[in-house]
């Protein structure tokens, strides 16, 4: 009988803990977390930069942009595959655009793209 009431016992002690360190986890709002940063990138980014080739056949944009700091990058030149290729015929090469991009280092897509305003 004693060693069940001190299983019940440490049990009760602990589910209290556990629950608040559950909790914790669970709240990026709680005091003294300020400043805290996440890894996580967001989901899409903007950006702005020149269309310097178009390739319909790989549904490909080669952009050179301007820094993107929501994703930590500096400015580039490099190829993006498209979301879809009808976005490939409101462009040229040459032209200054607005683009969004869903980012995956390498593998980043443009989701949308029109000329800069």
């Amino acid at each position: 009988m004693k060693k069940h009431l001190l299983t019940f016992a440490l049990t009760g002690a602990l589910l209290p803990a556990s629950s608040v360190v559950a909790a914790q986890k669970m709240d990026p709002n709680m005091p003294g977390m300020t400043g805290m940063q996440h890894d996580a990138k967001p989901a899409d980014a903007q950006g702005t930069g020149i269309v310097k080739a178009i390739d319909t056949v790989k549904n490909t944009i080669t952009l050179q942009h301007e820094a993107i700091t929501a994703i930590g990058w500096p400015a580039m030149t490099m190829p993006f595959k498209v979301a879809s290729p009808d976005l490939l015929k409101h462009v040229k090469v040459g032209d200054e655009v607005q683009f969004t991009l869903h980012p995956a280092g390498m593998a980043s897509t443009v989701t949308s793209i029109t000329p800069a305003q």
